[in-house]
């Protein structure tokens, strides 16, 4: 088996990119054995100062800290790890720069390894799982809108008032935070088959288009999909669109063939986006 990545990225109608990706050294067959592949997102967040600073950070981390993992670590273990990691990291750097209000950052990271995806979720970045064109998301948002939703499941306000408050998408953790306590992860194995995708996307697309408009944009072939997405996310033509992320890490046994990157499946243009510039043993960074 082989696993196939591809990722795209647009700023959006925002002055500055606070999101982040960055994906694990896939020639390293030694480490793939044990640890398998490792994808990453972070989208730093636009209410805080150096969003940018933080999602860089925590990425970087996180493959840092990933890329440690010895063979008799587990992989919930290390990813658990590595998300505590990048935490401590991005304090440390609101720290260095002198800001007391901190920095943060959602992660969200993907695992593929023998047939199996783990995952690691903090904030409200997506984690969706892809087989024959159906998508489904595997985690699960760390926002408001949770408590408020049991509030009123217990009666105590009303499902109106649930629905129509101001802080519902408000995160109630990421990294950054000085306690983390609240993380989404999978500790038994989520199967995965030939042919099946993970995409990891920032909330820049999935709060753009909605699930129906996604699926459709699942067409061709998957090492296509993160830039159709973009694409199309842009195509709405958002006054206010945030950064929009996408990474994708496919299972495939070689029966999907090359994908030819000059000619893809899309009617839309993206203006040229500046190369990666960040490049290390443990993985790449953007």
């Amino acid at each position: 088996m082989r696993y196939l990545p591809a990722h795209a990225q647009h700023i959006g109608a925002r002055h500055y990119q606070q999101d982040s990706l960055g994906l694990a050294d896939p020639e390293d067959q030694a480490f793939l054995a044990h640890g398998g592949y490792l994808a990453v997102l972070c989208d730093g967040m636009g209410g805080m100062e150096h969003g940018d600073i933080a999602s860089q950070t925590a990425v970087r981390a996180t493959l840092d800290a990933y890329a440690l993992k010895p063979p008799e670590e587990s992989i919930p273990a290390a990813l658990e790890r590595s998300a505590r990691e990048a935490n401590e990291r991005v304090i440390e750097a609101a720290l260095g720069l002198g800001l007391k209000e901190g920095v943060g950052t959602t992660l969200v990271a993907a695992v593929l390894h023998s047939g199996f995806l783990y995952f690691i979720s903090v904030g409200d970045s997506a984690v969706f799982h892809v087989r024959d064109g159906v998508l489904h998301m595997v985690n699960r948002p760390h926002v408001f809108a949770n408590l408020l939703d049991q509030a009123a499941d217990r009666g105590q306000i009303s499902r109106s008032e649930a629905a129509q408050h101001p802080e519902r998408e408000s995160l109630t953790s990421f990294i950054g935070i000085h306690q983390l306590e609240e993380i989404d992860h999978n500790l038994e194995p989520w199967p995965v088959s030939e042919g099946d995708t993970i995409l990891l996307a920032s909330d820049g697309m999935f709060k753009t288009l909605d699930p129906e408009e996604i699926q459709a944009c699942l067409i061709g072939h998957p090492q296509s999909w993160p830039q159709i997405l973009v694409e199309r996310t842009l195509a709405q033509g958002n006054p206010g669109q945030d950064n929009v992320t996408v990474v994708s890490v496919t299972f495939d046994s070689g029966a999907l063939g090359k994908w030819d990157p000059k000619s893809p499946p899309s009617i839309f243009h993206i203006p040229q986006q500046p190369a990666p510039a960040d490049k290390s043993s443990s993985g790449r960074a953007w």
